[in-house]
C-alpha cells in the first residue's frame, strides 16, 4: 500500500530518540524518496535516482562506531553481499553507488536499515503523443492511446516479494457536471490518475468536446522535469440527461384530501405535473417514457417535448423517466425514475349546514373528496325547483338563491361524478339548512 511521499531531499529520520539519517542522490539531483509499506521491511525507504552519475548514499549515525554496507537483489536480504568503498568521517558514512536496482543494508552497532535504490535512467518515462481511439460506442469510457514508453519501476522487499513504485500519470480534460443550483450542466475540469504507463488507457467519457492532456510522472514532477502531451480536440459521443418534475397544487381546495402530498408525486387526481428535460451536448433525441411497470417492460406512452405538462387522472402508479440518445443511437442515457401515485377516489356530502348564522363556521355546503376527475352537482328545493348548480368539487353552495338566503328546511342534492378509477359515482341526499328565518 502506498504511503506518504518523502521530501525530495530524501532525509529519513528513524526513531524518536535517534538521529540516523539516510540521504541519496544521483545524476545531479536529490533522489526521489518513497516510504513503502512496513511489511516490505525496507525501513530505510525506496529511492529513485536520476542516474548513477555521481550517485551516493550518505548515512549519518548516532556515533562514530563503524558502519557496514552490503547489498541484496530480488531474492531478498537473507544472503547479502558485502560492499566496499564507503568512506566514514565521524558519524557519517558515504557510499559511492556503482550499482542500482538493488537493495542496500546499512548496519551500525547491531542495528540494520534496509533500502532499495531504483535507477530511473534504466526505465525512463517517454511521452510522445496522445490520441483518442476511433472505436465506436464510447458511451461510458473513452479509450486514450499513448505513444511512448515507461517500464515498471520494480523493487523488492527484504523477503524477495516483488513490488512496483507507481508512476502516477495525471490525465486532465473537461466534462459536464450537473449543477442543482443553476439547473444546468456546467463545464468542469476532470482529472484522473493512471498508476503506470500503458499504451491504452480508459477514462470516464467526457460529456463535452475536449482535448486530453497527460502529465507525469510523479518522479519527474519531483525533479521539475514533468513531461506533458495533449491530444487534438475530441468530439464527444457520450451523453447524460437530467429531469425535474414539479407538481401544481390546488391551494384553495381545502375540502380535497391529499391534494398536496409532501413526499411523493400524485395524490388526489387530477394531478398536474410539469416535467423539464435537461441534456448534455451530444444528445440529439429525447423521449419521456411512461410505464405501469417499474422496469419499463411495458411502455404505455411516449412524448418528445423538452417541457411536458401532463395531467394524471387514473388511479394507480405510473413510472416516468427521460431517455436521451446521441446521433448514432449507440449511446443512451436515463434520468432518475419518477413515481406518480394517484389515490383511490372518495366523495362524501354533508347533510346539514347553517348559512348566515356564524360567518366562517359551517356556513357553506361543500363535499369532501379525493381523486374526482369530473363532477356535477344540482341542488333542488322541496318542489323540485333547481336553485343551485356547480361543476367544481372544490366549490360549494352558500345557501342563497337569487342573492338571498333560502328559508331553513330540507333541500336535496344530486351528484354525478367520475373517479380516478374511471368509475361513475352517483350521490343523492338531503341538505338540512339550520338557521332562523330572515
Amino acid at each position: 500500500m502506498c504511503r506518504k511521499l518523502l521530501l525530495f531531499v530524501c532525509i529519513i529520520t528513524l526513531g524518536n530518540l535517534y538521529a540516523q539519517q539516510i540521504t541519496v542522490s544521483g545524476g545531479g539531483y536529490p533522489a526521489y524518496g518513497y516510504t513503502p509499506d512496513a511489511s516490505t521491511g525496507l525501513t530505510g525507504g525506496v529511492f529513485v535516482i536520476y542516474s548513477l552519475d555521481n550517485a551516493v548514499i550518505e548515512f549519518s549515525g548516532t556515533s562514530d562506531s563503524p558502519v557496514l554496507w552490503s547489498k541484496f537483489g530480488p531474492s531478498g536480504a537473507a544472503s547479502p553481499t558485502s560492499v566496499t568503498g564507503a568512506a566514514q568521517n565521524g558519524s557519517t558514512s558515504t557510499l559511492p553507488l556503482t550499482e542500482a536496482d538493488c537493495g542496500y543494508i546499512i548496519e551500525q552497532s547491531g542495528t540494520k536499515y534496509y533500502l532499495w535504490v531504483i535507477n530511473y535512467a534504466q526505465a525512463p518515462l517517454e511521452l510522445n503523443a496522445i490520441s483518442v481511439s476511433n472505436d465506436s460506442g464510447q458511451c461510458e469510457f473513452t479509450t486514450l492511446l499513448l505513444d511512448g514508453k515507461g517500464e515498471k519501476l520494480n523493487y523488492y522487499s527484504i523477503n524477495g516479494a516483488p513490488k512496483v513504485l507507481q508512476r502516477e500519470l495525471t490525465i486532465n480534460y473537461m466534462t459536464l457536471v450537473w449543477d442543482e443550483t443553476s439547473l444546468s450542466y456546467i463545464q468542469t475540469p476532470q482529472s484522473e490518475t493512471v498508476h503506470d504507463f500503458s499504451s491504452s488507457v480508459q477514462v470516464q467519457a467526457p460529456l463535452c468536446n475536449t482535448d486530453f492532456t497527460i502529465t507525469g510522472d510523479q518522479i519527474l514532477n519531483g525533479w521539475g522535469m514533468a513531461q506533458t502531451v495533449s491530444s487534438d480536440e475530441y468530439i464527444t459521443t457520450a451523453i447524460a440527461v437530467t429531469a425535474i418534475a414539479e407538481q401544481t397544487y390546488r391551494e384553495d381546495a381545502l375540502n380535497e384530501d391529499d391534494r398536496q402530498p409532501s413526499d411523493y408525486l400524485g395524490g388526489s387526481a387530477p394531478a398536474e405535473i410539469e416535467f423539464q428535460a435537461y441534456k448534455t451536448d451530444a444528445v440529439t433525441h429525447i423521449e419521456w417514457e411512461f410505464s405501469d411497470k417499474e422496469d419499463f417492460s411495458n411502455t404505455i406512452a411516449r412524448y418528445n417535448d423538452e417541457i411536458l405538462r401532463y395531467t394524471f387522472r387514473d388511479e394507480g402508479i405510473t413510472y416516468v423517466r427521460l431517455v436521451g440518445s446521441n446521433s448514432t443511437a449507440e449511446c443512451q442515457a436515463y434520468s432518475t425514475t419518477f413515481t406518480v401515485n394517484i389515490g383511490e377516489p372518495r366523495l362524501e356530502a354533508p347533510n346539514a349546514f347553517s348559512p348566515g348564522t356564524s360567518p366562517g363556521i359551517n356556513d357553506e355546503w361543500k363535499v369532501a373528496y379525493k381523486s374526482i376527475v369530473s363532477f356535477k352537482c344540482w341542488i333542488f328545493n322541496k318542489w323540485g325547483v333547481q336553485i343551485f348548480y356547480f361543476d367544481n368539487p372544490e366549490e360549494g353552495w352558500d345557501g342563497k338563491y337569487r342573492g338571498k338566503y333560502v328559508d331553513p328546511g330540507v333541500y336535496y342534492y344530486v351528484i354525478e361524478a367520475k373517479g380516478s378509477n374511471n368509475q361513475k359515482i352517483k350521490l343523492k341526499g338531503n341538505i338540512n339548512i339550520l338557521r332562523g328565518k330572515d
